[in-house]
């Protein structure tokens, strides 16, 4: 059950204050509770820096230093700021068991900018069990707009109703971008100037629909409905571009989905062209009055059983 932290894994590292000022403007307005969460290996530090080093004196400065800041930009939040000893992916995925957020960061940037992704963040989004922000380098967004990838699986019910809660936030709109392509083993089977089944780009084009159907908070938003014939996660990265968030959803959590993002998520990720919001639990979100009244909207974690 969420109690409703967000949690910044922090390193101290420019990727770390980048992600968390982002998640410090998100709490100032949406209030809740912020932890600054720094894990460190000890047993690998004094290999590296010996003995002597005061390696937990380090990371506490770091901390102190985080926190002033936070405190100074989100003055009304509730923050704390605290270090656990061992690997930031086992602290970090522990830690998301009841949290509503985990923040992390990259030097990776739009159009490819910056060092690779990193393998701590594709990690995280496989594996944790609240929704993953991973913040980019990147400036800020030029349009106002939360893209949101849709398929035909319950788990795109979960991200658009997790696109619809950050528009109504920011007083955005939502792009649901349904792609889809050929394989390409079938393209290349169909002969020069042969079209698809009509009855196949017809269902496609019913997806985005579908899925604004059964998911009730979206009619508290202006949704835009983008269906295009395109790898899905080339679709969605140029798609994402200078956008205020780009949602995507997970295979879920059964035995073996746990250990490895769907393809488009982990592709998205890599081409990662603004901050990426990865769902990996299917919920839905209930309509509260204050949503009726076009007013912004609050949800709760639901499983949801289709």
């Amino acid at each position: 059950m969420s109690d409703g932290r967000t949690i910044v894994g922090f390193e101290g590292t420019p990727s770390s204050w980048r992600s968390l000022d982002w998640a410090l403007d998100r709490v100032a307005v949406r209030g809740g509770r912020l932890e600054i969460l720094r894990a460190v290996d000890r047993t690998i530090g004094e290999e590296m820096l010996g003995r002597d080093a005061d390696i937990v004196g380090r990371v506490e400065d770091d901390l102190r230093l985080a926190e002033r800041h936070a405190r100074a930009l989100a003055p009304e939040a509730l923050i704390d700021a605290r270090w656990v000893d061992g690997p930031a992916e086992r602290a970090l995925i522990a830690a998301s068991q009841d949290a509503s957020l985990l923040v992390v960061g990259t030097d990776r940037g739009p159009r490819g900018e910056g060092s690779r992704i990193g393998s701590l963040p594709l990690r995280l989004a496989a594996a944790a069990e609240c929704v993953v922000a991973v913040i980019p380098d990147a400036p800020r967004a030029e349009r106002s707009v939360v893209v949101v990838g849709i398929d035909d699986s319950a788990r795109a019910r979960s991200a658009l109703a997790l696109a619809v809660t950050e528009a109504s936030w920011n007083g955005a709109t939502v792009e649901a971008a349904h792609a889809w392509d050929v394989p390409e083993a079938f393209a290349r089977s169909l002969a020069p100037g042969d079209d698809l089944d009509p009855a196949v780009v017809e269902r496609e084009r019913h997806v985005v629909r579908d899925v604004i159907d059964d998911v009730p908070l979206a009619r508290s938003v202006a949704i835009e409905e983008v269906v295009v014939r395109q790898n899905p996660a080339e679709a969605l990265v140029e798609r994402g571009a200078g956008a205020v968030a780009l949602v995507v959803g997970t295979r879920g959590r059964g035995r073996f989905a746990a250990a490895v993002l769907g393809s488009v998520s982990h592709d998205v990720l890599v081409d990662i062209p603004c901050p990426v919001l990865v769902t990996p639990r299917e919920y839905v979100f209930t309509v509260p009055d204050e949503a009726a009244a076009g007013n912004v909207p609050s949800g709760h974690d639901n499983t949801d059983r289709r």
